[in-house]
C-alpha cells in the first residue's frame, strides 16, 4: 500500500490520478476548442440561419463576452462551493449549451445559447488549475502546468482545423451543427468521468459572491461591445450612441464599487490593488491590446476566403493547419528559448512575427503572385498561416508569467483570472473592430482582398503591442527586484 505524498488528496495516486488528469483534461480542450472550432463553421451557420454579418460575428463574440464577464466569479464559486463540485456542474450545463448550440434554429437563438455556453464554460475552466494543486505535490504541478499549456495552445489553433473537417464531412447530415453536438458524448465522459474519479472537496471557508459586481462588470462589456458591433453595420441611430456614451460611466461606476468593497475587506470581481504593480498594470493592458488580433484575424479569414473566394470548409481547415503546427512549435521550443534569452521583449519579435504573416496574406489576397485561390494554399498562404501561429508561444505565456511575477501568491487566484477575463475581451473588441472595418452588407462584397481593410486596424493593435512590451518590467530571477526597461 502506497503511502500518501504530500500536497496530494488523500486516496488519489497511481493510474487513479492519471485518468483523473484525462478527465480534466477532456473538459479544459473541449472548452478551448469551443472557442475557435465555429470559426470555419461560420459561412454555413449563416446561410443556413438567415444570419446578416453583425450576426455571424456574434456567433463567435457572444461565447467571449459571457466567458470573459462570468471567469473570475467562476473561480470564486469554486472556493465556496468545491472545485469538484463546481466542475462537474460546469461540464454538465456547458454539455447541455452544446446540445442547445446543436439545435439552434435561428441567428438569435444560436447567439442566445453561445452566451449560455459561454457563462457554462466560465464555471468549469477555472476549477481545472486547482484541481490540479489537489492532485499533484508541488514538485510534480510544473510538468501538469507544462502540459496544460500545450493542449491550452494546440487546441485553440486545431479548432478551425477540426471544424473544417467535420462540416465537409456532414456527419449524419448535421453540417455544422456537428461541431456543438460533438460535444454530447465528449462532456458525458468528462461527468461521468469527474465524478467516478475526482478527488472529494474538502470543507471551504464561508464568503460571499460579488454579484452586483459582476453586473456592473456585465452592464459595461454590454455597453462597450454591442454599439461597436452594431453600429458599423445597422448605422450610428441614436439609442446606440447613447448605450456607447454610457459605457465610461458604467466602467466607473464598476470601479468605484470594486474600490468600495476592497476597503471593506470584502473581494470584489476585481481587485484594484493590483494595478498598482506596474508589471501587472502594463501586462494587463498589454492583453487587452494585442491578445485578441489572432481571433479577430481567423474571423477576418473566414470571411475573405471561404465567402469571399469560395474554399470549401475542408481546404480552410489545411490552410489552419499551418498556424497549429508554428503554435506547437513556439510553445513547445522556440518561444521558451527566446524568454529565457530576451525575457519580456521576446513579445515584442511574437508580434513582428504575427504582424508578417498578417501582411504575408494580405498581399497573396491582393493577387500579388496570381491567383489568390492558387497561392493561398501555396507557400505563400501558409507561410504567413505558420508566421501567425508562432507568434503565440513567444506572446501567450511569457506575457501572463511577467504579469503575475509580482502578484501576491494570496492573490494570485483573481490576479489571472481578470488577465484571463481581459483577454477574453480583447477577442470581442478586436472581432468589433474587424467587423467594422469589413464590408458591411451583401456576402457577395467579400473577396480575399479584404484583409486589407481589416489590416490597418490589426496592425495598429500589435504595434501598440510592441510598445507596451517593451516597456515591461525584466524577469524577476531569484527574488531579485525586477528592474524597469
Amino acid at each position: 500500500m502506497s503511502t500518501p505524498r504530500a500536497g496530494v488528496a488523500p486516496g488519489l495516486d497511481g493510474r487513479r490520478r492519471t485518468w483523473a488528469f484525462i478527465v480534466v483534461a477532456i473538459a479544459f480542450v473541449m472548452d478551448l476548442l469551443d472557442v475557435t472550432i465555429v470559426n470555419v463553421a461560420l459561412p454555413a451557420m449563416g446561410v443556413d440561419l438567415q444570419a446578416d454579418p453583425v450576426q455571424v460575428a456574434w456567433f463567435v463574440a457572444s461565447y467571449a463576452l459571457a466567458f470573459a464577464v462570468l471567469l473570475v466569479i467562476g473561480g470564486r464559486m469554486g472556493d465556496l462551493f468545491g472545485h469538484r463540485t463546481m466542475f462537474l456542474w460546469g461540464v454538465g450545463s456547458f454539455t447541455l449549451a452544446s446540445m442547445a448550440c446543436g439545435l439552434a434554429t435561428s441567428a438569435a437563438g444560436l447567439v442566445m445559447a453561445r452566451s449560455v455556453q459561454g457563462a457554462c464554460g466560465a464555471l468549469m475552466v477555472p476549477q481545472v488549475l486547482s484541481l490540479m494543486q489537489a492532485m499533484y505535490a508541488p514538485h510534480e504541478r510544473m510538468r501538469a502546468f507544462t502540459i496544460f499549456g500545450l493542449l491550452g495552445g494546440v487546441s485553440s489553433a486545431l479548432g478551425p482545423v477540426v471544424g473544417g473537417l467535420m462540416v465537409d464531412a456532414d456527419v449524419a447530415g448535421l453540417g455544422w451543427r456537428a461541431v456543438f453536438l460533438i460535444n454530447l458524448p465528449v462532456g458525458l465522459m468528462a461527468m461521468l468521468g469527474g465524478w467516478r474519479l475526482l478527488p472529494p472537496d474538502p470543507s471551504v471557508a464561508r464568503g460571499s459572491l460579488d454579484l452586483a459586481g459582476t453586473v456592473w462588470c456585465l452592464a459595461a462589456a454590454l455597453a462597450w461591445a454591442v454599439p461597436l458591433m452594431q453600429g458599423p453595420e445597422q448605422g450610428w441611430s441614436p439609442g446606440l450612441l447613447a448605450w456607447l456614451g454610457s459605457a465610461p460611466l458604467l466602467t466607473m461606476l464598476l470601479w468605484r464599487h470594486c474600490r468600495r468593497l476592497e476597503a471593506r475587506g470584502e473581494r470584489p470581481v476585481m481587485q484594484p490593488a493590483l494595478l498598482r504593480d506596474r508589471g501587472y498594470r502594463l501586462g494587463l493592458l498589454l492583453s487587452l491590446v494585442c491578445t485578441g488580433v489572432l481571433p479577430a484575424y481567423l474571423f477576418v479569414l473566414t470571411l475573405a476566403w471561404q465567402v469571399g473566394a469560395g474554399l470549401t470548409a475542408t481546404q480552410m481547415s489545411l490552410l489552419c493547419m499551418p498556424i497549429a503546427l508554428g503554435v506547437m512549435l513556439s510553445v513547445t521550443t522556440l518561444g521558451r528559448l527566446a524568454f529565457a534569452r530576451l525575457g519580456a521583449r521576446c513579445i515584442v519579435l511574437g508580434l513582428a512575427l504575427q504582424s508578417a504573416g498578417l501582411m504575408l496574406m494580405a498581399a497573396v489576397g491582393t493577387g500579388l503572385w496570381g491567383d489568390p485561390v492558387h497561392w493561398v494554399l501555396a507557400w505563400p498562404g501558409l507561410l504567413a498561416q505558420g508566421l501567425a501561429g508562432l507568434g503565440v508561444g513567444f506572446i501567450g505565456p511569457p506575457l501572463t508569467t511577467v504579469t503575475l511575477q509580482s502578484v501576491p501568491r494570496d492573490q494570485a487566484g483573481g490576479a489571472s483570472g481578470v488577465v484571463n477575463a481581459g483577454r477574453q475581451f480583447a477577442a470581442v473588441a478586436a472581432i468589433a473592430l474587424v467587423a467594422g472595418l469589413m464590408p458591411s452588407s451583401a456576402q457577395a462584397s467579400f473577396a480575399p482582398s479584404s484583409l486589407l481593410q481589416a489590416l490597418p486596424g490589426l496592425l495598429s493593435m500589435m504595434v501598440l503591442g510592441a510598445f507596451l512590451a517593451w516597456r515591461l518590467p525584466a524577469l524577476q530571477t531569484h527574488g531579485a527586484p525586477a528592474s524597469a526597461h
